[in-house]
């Protein structure tokens, strides 16, 4: 057993998340798009002819244009050739088998790196070569990701969610006790209750609202039930099923008292859906009290234009990061409601059943949505349906869900998705370990289509928001070098295939985690080292990562500048990671092409822990200043359910597919830099994929994989410090003292809860990591 403790002062972070969606394939029958006509003088509210702000800057894409032709590397079995062998102690024998079969071995932690930097700022004080691999480069980005939203969520958007909830409730209200909308009073009731509801989560004082006693009782049931968050029941207000469990806070807004309220508010505005149509009905048919809910909170949505702009500004805000919703919102709802009844037209119109073959026709022309959750039980909503700020789409929800089914193939995998994007080995990695296409005989059909709408995607498709974006830089860092010539020998082997499909797979459990709140998920059922020869460094060399991550930054640092969220810190940061995306992509050029890396590129390389550290610094310092807790950042091991594996007749208990990473693995790689051969060290994501009876917080993860934070306060009776309990289960922090300091304490399990998938075994090494690095031996690396 390994034990290792680490003393912290400062820390920091968490993630996000979000569900689900299903239908019928219904025919529509012709329909004219024809207005009413307006009544005369009447003053239409501005919103009513308004739309989400468009922020349309292209921002240049280079992919360097280059014909591989490396150096090919030659060893003996005893490795002598290596310039440094004897910096490095511990090897087994098939561990040294493996870097002289392969160019390249993988180790498990060490467990004394609780970040991925840090195993790199650790070979700076060692002296040894580092191997800056895709991994790195891809958490690189994904620090000022999710430091960034968590910012701006907590700075910008929290207040305008806060206003929102409570205008909306003031409007509702009042419509609620208008004599002359008493033929809506049970609709309306449910609105007020929709909007309490939210504003009860977000702790909003509304003594100053004469909120009638059934409507609080109402919102009371809903507040009630998202606090257990224990899995499906009945939405008072929907009348429909509703999975609580989502309301389980996790992500990075876990430990985070105004993060975790903004959560859960920001969950019931995006779970809770009002269907348009029957869905236990064959022949389709309208839902009309749930689509009259729906169309009177649209309505009064655009009754007043200080609500829209909010409204606008967290959905274009969060568009940016995440995409636009799958479901029908604001919009979709407002041009209908005036293709049959007219621009702000009397609530009461929507009681007046001559309308109704005007609305059936119109909602039948609403757009479906593109992720449809599976029930077999559930009454939760499956087809079209309105949410107040809806989940967003992404392919890879879409893949997870057209890739399950429920009792043949419940549970999707990570490879699934990584499979839809492209890889064929992905692909013969899931036949041989998990057999989908002998459990369901749709599988492989289904994933032809979802490769083939994959590759009709242009650059401009990937490059429409963010998270598509670092989508599509995964999809590159999953590439497949077994035939390309010119590579080097380590590049080219199947191990190496099922590295980079673990390096996507460990930057996709980054991408779930950040964005948990947003997206719509698949159901189913620096410090300077001795002034000594600098070791040279080597770079991963995938070009194309390093350019669509170069191209990611400068699109999020310019539409952040052009929505005024951009601080000069923020864009120091943005800065520093440009210019070491380009540095990494010219220096694996320069590797591929046998071109002499400079004394400055070197330089840079092998400070590259420091310059994260440093990034990380500054933005735990603008947190600090927004008042944003740091204190549960202190390892990337982190956890996110991609996946809800929904009760039914035969398995009564939900379960989740859980997707994360660990602490970071460790890879040795031989390179060659200026004619010298050598062993560099590197960081990998550490990928994990198991099923779980609950969603997991980043904490409960940390101690499943035997990380723990401690907290040392001073006892005034005794004048010593000692160990107090002062985070509960969520991580939030109960503690005031400030004489105080905290531990990390980072034990491995003697037997691990989890295990890493069987397939990654082909290229992690099974045996221990004793690997230990022999100091300051002063090698003459320019000699």
């Amino acid at each position: 057993m390994k034990k290792f403790t680490k003393f912290l002062f400062l820390i920091v972070v968490m993630s996000i998340f979000i569900t689900s969606c299903s239908d019928r394939t219904i025919k529509t029958e012709d329909y004219t798009d024809e207005k009413p006509e307006q009544e005369d003088e009447k003053q239409i509210p501005t919103a009513w002819n308004l739309d989400v702000s468009s922020y349309n800057v292209k921002v240049p894409y280079d992919l360097p244009d280059f014909k591989p032709q490396a150096e090919e590397v030659r060893l003996s079995q005893d490795l002598v050739e290596l310039f440094n062998a004897g910096q490095f102690e511990g090897f087994t024998d098939n561990q040294k088998t493996a870097i002289y079969q392969d160019g390249f071995v993988v180790l498990k932690p060490s467990y004394e790196a609780l970040k991925m930097h840090h195993l790199y700022e650790s070979s700076l004080y060692k002296q040894i070569p580092t191997f800056i691999t895709v991994d790195s480069a891809l958490h690189m980005y994904r620090l000022y990701f999710d430091n960034s939203l968590k910012m701006v969520e907590s700075s910008v958007l929290y207040e305008k969610l806060e206003n929102i909830s409570k205008n909306m409730l003031i409007e509702s209200i009042e419509a609620y006790k208008d004599e002359k909308l008493s033929n809506m009073r049970e609709e309306l009731k449910s609105v007020a209750a929709y909007f309490l509801t939210a504003d009860m989560l977000l702790d909003i004082e509304t003594s100053s609202i004469d909120v009638p006693e059934e409507v609080i009782s109402l919102a009371q049931e809903e507040t009630n039930l998202i606090d257990a968050a224990e899995g499906y029941s009945k939405s008072p207000i929907t009348k429909k099923d509703i999975d609580y469990s989502q309301f389980t806070v996790r992500g990075h807004y876990a430990g985070n008292e105004k993060l975790e309220k903004y959560f859960k508010a920001m969950m019931w505005y995006g779970l809770c859906g009002f269907p348009i149509f029957d869905e236990t009905k064959i022949d389709p048919e309208l839902d009309m009290e749930n689509l009259t809910i729906a169309m009177t909170i649209t309505c009064l949505a655009l009754e007043r234009e200080e609500i829209f702009k909010d409204f606008e500004n967290i959905y274009s805000t969060t568009a940016l990061y995440t995409g636009m919703s799958d479901d029908l919102g604001l919009f979709e709802l407002r041009d209908m409601i005036v293709k049959v009844y007219g621009a702000d037209p009397d609530l009461n119109k929507f009681k007046d059943s001559s309308y109704n073959d005007d609305l059936l026709k119109a909602a039948l022309l609403l757009p479906q949505p593109q992720i449809k959750p599976k029930y077999t039980d559930s009454t939760a909503p499956a087809g079209r349906q309105f949410r107040f700020m809806g989940q967003r789409y992404s392919f890879d929800a879409e893949s997870l869900q057209n890739l399950m089914e429920p009792i043949q193939r419940p549970v999707p995998s990570g490879l699934d998705v990584v499979a839809s994007l492209g890889s064929e080995r992905a692909e013969e990695i899931l036949d041989k370990y998990y057999q989908p296409k002998i459990k369901w005989n749709k599988y492989e059909y289904n994933l032809n289509l979802l490769r083939q709408k994959q590759e009709g995607f242009t650059t401009d498709d990937w490059q429409k928001y963010l998270y598509k974006g670092w989508l599509w830089t995964i999809k590159s860092s999953a590439a497949n070098y077994e035939k390309t010539d010119g590579m080097p020998k380590f590049m080219r082997s199947e191990k190496w295939t099922d590295k980079n499909i673990h390096t996507a797979l460990g930057s996709y459990a980054e991408l779930k985690h950040d964005t948990i709140l947003y997206m719509k998920q698949a159901v189913a059922e620096m410090g300077g080292g001795p002034d000594l020869s600098i070791p040279y460094n080597y770079v991963e060399p995938n070009a194309e990562v390093y350019a669509n991550l170069k191209w990611l930054t400068e699109y999020t640092k310019e539409h952040l500048r052009i929505r005024n969220m951009l601080n000069e810190q923020s864009a120091n940061v943005l800065d520093s990671i440009i210019e070491m995306q380009e540095v990494l992509m010219n220096v694996s050029v320069k590797e591929l092409t046998n071109q002499e890396i400079t004394a400055e590129e070197n330089d840079m390389l092998y400070t590259y822990g420091g310059r994260i550290d440093s990034m990380v610094q500054i933005m735990n310092y603008m947190m600090w200043e927004k008042n944003i807790d740091a204190g549960n950042d202190y390892t990337t091991a982190l956890v996110a359910d991609i996946a809800t594996i929904a009760p039914n007749s035969l398995y009564p208990a939900s379960n989740y597919l859980e997707v994360g990473n660990g602490l970071p693995l460790e890879i040795y790689v031989v390179c060659r830099t200026n004619g010298k051969t050598y062993l560099a060290r590197g960081a990998l994501f550490n990928y994990y994929e198991f099923l779980s009876h609950e969603r997991l917080t980043d904490l409960k993860w940390h101690n499943m994989l035997g990380i723990r934070k401690v907290v040392m306060a001073l006892n005034p009776a005794t004048g010593q410090y000692e160990e107090t309990d002062t985070y509960n289960n969520e991580g939030i922090d109960l503690f005031q003292s400030s004489d105080y300091y905290e531990i990390i304490e980072v034990e491995e399990p003697d037997i691990p809860v989890v295990s890493k998938p069987e397939w990654t075994n082909s290229f992690v090494s099974t045996e221990s990591n004793n690997v230990s690095i022999k100091e300051n031996m002063e090698l003459d690396w320019l000699k």
